[in-house]
Order: structure tokens, then sequence, then C-alpha cells
């Protein structure tokens, strides 16, 4: 039996040696790619969170000076104002302002709203009376972005939330 030159032994061993670093450098090329995936998932949900904080809401509640409705038709008027200043148009937009009936807001369907659009109106809202913390308070917006991804934004202490589902809107 013949075990070759010493030639041949070292080609071996460079063959052997080149294989396993052809190996390493695969796996580790893809946990670099996995790990970049990672983050780059992690910027893009953060993108998507900044591009939803881009929509904004404004109420001002209207009442008399004492608090009531101004008129006796027991309506206090809201002046809302949205704006979507996100590069993408927002969907299933839902306006839910709080009324004295808990259990049915006023909810005023918007549709879609444009990247840049501002949209400002003024509703009648059933309420007995509004106390000086709810005068910029008590709407929310309920809406969609282009990614699939539910919002619902107040302007009261609850800020930005994500929602698992879409807003009703019919």
């Amino acid at each position: 039996m013949e075990w070759g030159t010493i030639a041949d032994w070292v080609m071996a061993v460079l063959t052997g040696a080149g294989f396993y670093a052809a190996v390493w450098q695969l796996r580790s090329n893809l946990k670099d790619s996995q790990l970049a995936r990672a983050q780059a998932r992690k910027d893009d949900e953060a993108n998507r969170e900044a591009m939803a904080r881009a929509v904004g809401i404004k109420s001002t509640w209207q009442p008399a000076s004492d608090g009531r409705p101004p008129n006796a038709d027991g309506k206090v008027p809201v002046e809302v104002e949205i704006v979507n200043s996100g590069p993408y148009p927002i969907h299933n937009v839902v306006l839910n302002l709080e009324s004295d009936y808990p259990n049915q807001p006023i909810e005023i369907v918007y549709g879609t709203i444009l990247p840049g659009e501002q949209t400002k109106d003024t509703y009648q809202v059933p309420r007995r009376e509004v106390v000086f913390g709810e005068l910029t308070g008590g709407a929310t917006l309920k809406f969609s972005d282009t990614f699939g991804n539910h919002w619902s934004s107040s302007n009261s202490w609850q800020g930005l939330e994500r929602m698992t589902e879409p807003p009703r809107i019919c």
C-alpha cells in the first residue's frame, strides 16, 4: 500500500482546511443576514409607528361658560381637525366622540384620508356638561395604515395604540 508523497498530504490537508473555511464562512454569513433581517424588521416596525404618529387629531369642545350645552337642544359643538402628515394614505378612518351615552359614542366615518390632507369639521354631540379637563379631549381616531396595521389615536391620555382588529365602518 502506498501512502502518497508529502505533496499529496499537504494538498489533502489544504483542501480539507479550505472546505472547513468555506463552511465556516457560509455559516457566519447566514448568521449575519439573519441578524440584519431582524434589525430591518425592527426598524420597519418603528418606521410604521412613526408614520401612524404622523396622523394628528385635535378636538375643541365649545360649551357655554358654565360647561353646559350653549343651546336648549342638549348638544355641545365640538370642532375636530384631522391631518395626515404621513407619506401614505390611511384607510377605514372612523372618528369616535364621547357622548352622554357611553355605549353609543358618536361615530363619524371618513373612509380614506390622503397624505397631506387636512379636514376640519364641527359636530353636535349630546352632552350634559363638558368639564375643563375635557375641553381638548374626548375624541378618538381609529384607522388602518397602508401596511395593514390598525391604530387608535386619542387626544386624551391614551395616545397612540395598536389595535388587533380594523375599525368598524358600518
